[in-house]
């Protein structure tokens, strides 16, 4: 349970420092390319000490480029996109409906049945949606649709994770080759399109940038295969309600962002969908 929380508060630290370092300079293009580059040569290190053969197949290169496209390249490009347009807080809460999108989607195309739990879950993280985007009405509703996006795009990297079977993948080799993937596409995306890399090299946004794959690749996914042995998968996914918590408060107490009554309301509904649906797996192992 420590651990499954203290990786939830990681990853929920991590979005304060990834908006500290949009604040610094660079752009959504740039900032999540030199996240993912950071984070390689830590991980290999990791890889290294934990001996774990780094051979991949054909069918593997395949799903990991496309986990690689989806995770390290568009939902983060999505998310700090946000973090110029809301707080991190309603960016962190709205991304935090992925596991209502991820239900509906296979309820939907791989026609998954839906049960009374799943049905209300949904109905709940709905209307939490709705709470984000009129509260952000008079800011910018925008800025918590991207949010809203991001939480799509991981929905269907997960679900390209469990289809191509990558799922059972050691977790420091899954991330190091999506993030090889991720900084090969979004450095040659951005060169095409034209997106600056150097303006995060001049400021100290590439320090926070640092703290952020620190915490998300060293700290957090160090956690979480302990916590699944552990307690589990349902319990760990479950305690990751505590990764939007964190940034909320953390959100309020260091960048002074706002977050009223009705962004409180949005968040409980989101959150309470991800523990009914947590909760509902386990009644059925």
């Amino acid at each position: 349970m420590l651990f499954a929380g203290g990786a939830a508060i990681f990853f929920g630290m991590s979005g304060i420092t990834g908006k500290m370092a949009s604040a610094c300079g660079g752009n959504p293009i740039s900032l999540p390319f030199y996240r993912n580059l950071l984070s390689l040569p830590m991980l290999y290190l990791v890889l290294k000490i934990k001996k774990v053969d780094l051979s991949i197949t054909k069918r593997e290169c395949f799903g990991l480029f496309w986990l690689g496209l989806l995770g390290g390249f568009i939902t983060s490009v999505l998310m700090y996109t946000s973090y110029t347009m809301v707080s991190v807080g309603l960016t962190t809460c709205a991304h935090f409906s992925f596991p209502v999108i991820l239900a509906l989607i296979y309820g939907v195309f791989f026609k998954e049945k839906f049960s009374r739990t799943k049905i209300l879950a949904l109905v709940l993280g709905v209307a939490g949606m709705l709470f984000f985007i009129e509260a952000d009405a008079h800011i910018e509703s925008g800025g918590v649709a991207v949010a809203l996006m991001s939480g799509v795009t991981y929905a269907i990297y997960l679900i390209v994770m469990d289809k191509m079977g990558l799922k059972t993948m050691n977790g420091y080799k899954l991330s190091f080759y999506c993030c090889v993937f991720s900084s090969l596409g979004l450095g040659t995306y951005g060169l095409i399109r034209g997106y600056s890399f150097g303006g995060v090299l001049s400021s100290g946004a590439l320090v926070y940038l640092l703290a952020t794959a620190v915490l998300i690749s060293v700290l957090g996914s160090a956690m979480i295969p302990y916590a699944i042995r552990s307690v589990g998968a349902t319990v760990t996914g479950i305690m990751g309600v505590l990764e939007p918590v964190t940034s909320v408060i953390l959100g309020v107490l260091i960048l002074s962002e706002p977050f009223g009554l009705r962004n409180a309301i949005g968040a409980t509904l989101v959150l309470s969908a991800a523990v009914m649906l947590g909760l509902e797996k386990e009644e059925e192992l």
